[in-house]
């Protein structure tokens, strides 16, 4: 009897072979996955800045104006009102905001803005940026604007006077 020997498995070059494109691929995919992440952060603090937006000019439509500084404080990223949380938006917390970044940063921040006394028409936004969520509230309670920061807090996602 003869008996014919069959060597099953693979040689070292095809193992290399694959080795080397699974390390192509994931070169590719795994930069692709992680700014995907980070947009996906973004837009989802995006959509946050959207839903304060709306509930700010829900509540000025109902009362007559926006909230003033003393109805809307923020302390360690936390908003406090007892106007507006939970009538008109459930919570606004440190957990709401999704981009990662230091510890104080994170969440919302409130800012009250006076008038020019020369000309009340006149308003100009501080470079005041605490948190990745900003609120600026005109001190009369005219107007309100929303703006949402990046991670390293430098340049501006999106902001409600567009």
């Amino acid at each position: 009897m003869n008996y014919i020997k069959s060597d099953k498995g693979f040689t070292l070059i095809e193992v290399l072979a694959v080795i080397i494109i699974i390390g192509i691929l994931s070169a590719i995919v795994i930069p692709k996955l992680t700014s995907s992440t980070v947009n996906a952060r973004r837009k989802a603090d995006i959509a946050t800045g959207h839903e304060v937006k709306a509930a700010l000019d829900r509540y000025q439509l109902e009362t007559g104006a926006y909230p003033k500084n003393e109805q809307l404080t923020a302390t360690a990223g936390t908003v406090t009102s007892p106007t507006l949380i939970p009538k008109y938006i459930s919570k606004l917390d440190a957990t709401t905001t999704q981009q990662i970044v230091t510890e104080g940063n994170k969440g919302f921040g409130v800012v009250t803005i006076a008038a020019d006394a020369t000309d009340p028409t006149k308003i100009v936004i501080p470079d005041t940026k605490s948190n990745i969520i900003m609120i600026y509230l005109f001190g009369d309670g005219l107007a309100a604007e929303v703006r949402v920061y990046d991670e390293v807090l430098k340049s501006i996602l999106w902001t409600s006077a567009d």
